[in-house]
């Protein structure tokens, strides 16, 4: 089968196409023919050597939506339960220390198997579950944002903030989001837009909206300094506010916080780590994602690039462009 490799980290050039056996089935196993596998920020840091805990040689990606061609039960049976069924999912050391999804196939847990949405093609489904898992952890399990909570999603336009708008739109939040390509990108009507063009943007417009000091979330999807410690400035000072960071886009990590300002409203801190869910949490999200968007609850994405396996220039130049965030549109790879 054909596959994206890299025998060592530190440019999107150490990625090349190669030709690689078949993954073979342990029992309990499923073999998945992937269709297509989205692009992710970590796919391009993993390749350039900006996470330090990816192992080498490796084949990139971790999102993946395509049809279960072979199974293997417990006992090492072939199954016939699974075949041909569509499916996507997302790992969170795929790709990472172990291999991943840029590749004609992958071998699935079959208790991890998730059916992708049916109004869904694969393009569609394989470029979000990262970023929809994400984005549900943050709400749900991190955040809990409730009915009736003002929440400002800083980032508003990337793949996990649009997500995590949608889902806090399906709780009754209120819901603020930063834009900064407002004359290309039309915010959906549940976002309040704030296009960050000058230094208090947030605040400003916070104030403008009447809701200063009474800001419940902050979910911060961009993770910029500037932008950041003007939104905790609107936040409510009783203990009961809650930051979500995704992670940090500089080199070294760090960014300076305004503690003072951190602890005169009390808040709470805390990071997305998609691992902190498990195989099988990560398939009871996916499940709900699919029944929600088939029913019309949450919508997927109107438009995906795809980019064939094969063209290298292409491959690259998508990893480049999600690197530095310079579209708005998702790619996947098409094996």
């Amino acid at each position: 089968m054909q596959a994206l490799k890299f025998q060592k980290t530190g440019s999107f050039d150490k990625l090349s196409l190669v030709n690689i056996d078949k993954p073979m089935l342990c029992p309990g196993e499923a073999l998945v023919r992937v269709r297509a596998a989205g692009i992710n920020g970590s796919d391009a840091a993993a390749i350039i050597g900006m996470l330090p805990f990816v192992t080498t040689p490796r084949i990139p990606g971790r999102d993946f939506s395509g049809e279960v061609v072979e199974a293997l039960d417990a006992s090492g049976a072939s199954s016939q339960e699974w075949i041909g069924a569509e499916v996507w999912g997302t790992v969170s050391e795929r790709g990472f220390t172990s291999d991943g999804t840029f590749s004609q196939y992958v071998t699935v847990p079959i208790t991890a198997l998730s059916r992708k949405p049916a109004s869904l093609n694969h393009s569609r489904a394989g470029s979000m579950t990262l970023p929809w898992l994400c984005a549900w952890i943050t709400v749900d399990t991190l955040a809990n944002v409730k009915e009736g909570d003002n929440v400002i999603i800083i980032g508003a336009r990337g793949s996990i903030g649009s997500a995590a708008a949608q889902l806090c739109k399906e709780r009754g939040a209120r819901i603020f989001g930063t834009y900064t390509l407002l004359a290309k990108l039309i915010p959906p009507s549940y976002v309040t837009p704030i296009e960050l063009g000058s230094k208090n943007a947030i605040r400003e417009a916070i104030a403008k909206a009447g809701v200063q000091n009474k800001i419940d979330v902050l979910l911060d999807c961009a993770s910029y300094d500037q932008p950041f410690n003007d939104a905790i400035v609107t936040m409510t000072p009783n203990g009961t506010s809650r930051v979500v960071v995704m992670a940090v886009h500089a080199k070294d990590g760090l960014f300076p916080v305004n503690l003072r300002t951190f602890y005169a409203k009390a808040l709470t801190l805390k990071g997305m780590k998609s691992s902190i869910l498990g195989p099988l949490e990560v398939k009871e999200v996916l499940d709900d994602l699919a029944k929600k968007i088939d029913s019309g609850l949450l919508e997927g994405p109107k438009e995906v690039d795809e980019v064939d396996m094969r063209n290298m220039d292409n491959v690259k130049a998508a990893l480049q462009e999600i690197f530095t965030r310079a579209s708005h549109v998702r790619s996947v790879i098409v094996p």
